[in-house]
């Protein structure tokens, strides 16, 4: 019987001891789980922008992560055919958010008129249709080539504010 009851006091303080475990405030922040996870994931994505007659663009990701502040995408390409215009964009990883898009690593901007952008970073803005760059980059146009730390495009007027550029501009010699 002082067995039993041995027992049933040392169960009952093994149960406190858990109990009072998880009240240590140490354990609890562990007990939490503070993750950020994604509310939903895709593998293999390909969107198609289009309405009742032809397609406008064509957004592709190996890997879409939906959460709730924004949407991040994993190895993202993007082609898209506006007012005779072809439009290719791809990077490591893009952030939407709102009407923002941020692309990260190898972010890469290509269209039909020869223009080529190449820089570590870029925020772009759907409503104002401005790019910026706080990193290095490079912007070709044909033979011409720029250099630059930070960059301010605007792709409706066609106008680039330049930080600390550096030019190579080729001249037509022909006179």
């Amino acid at each position: 019987m002082v067995i039993r009851i041995f027992y049933l006091v040392v169960s009952v303080f093994s149960v406190a001891m858990v109990y009072l475990a998880i009240e240590e405030p140490y354990y609890s922040e562990l007990l939490k789980g503070g993750e950020v996870s994604a509310n939903m994931q895709m593998d293999a994505v390909t969107d198609y922008e289009m309405n009742a007659t032809v397609v406008n663009a064509r957004y592709e990701a190996d890997t879409w992560n939906r959460y709730s502040e924004f949407d991040e995408f994993i190895k993202f390409r993007a082609e898209i055919f506006k007012d005779n215009k072809e439009h290719n964009v791809s990077s490591d990883k893009a952030f939407y958010n709102g009407g923002r898009i941020i692309l990260k690593g190898n972010a890469r901007y290509v269209n039909n008129e020869n223009l080529a952008f190449f820089s570590d970073e870029v925020i772009y803005s759907t409503a104002t249709k401005v790019a910026t760059t706080q990193t290095p980059f490079t912007l070709t146009k044909n033979e011409d080539k720029i250099v630059g730390k930070a960059l301010v495009y605007d792709f409706e007027l066609k106008k680039a504010y330049i930080k600390k550029a550096f030019a190579l501009i080729e001249q037509d010699r022909k006179r």
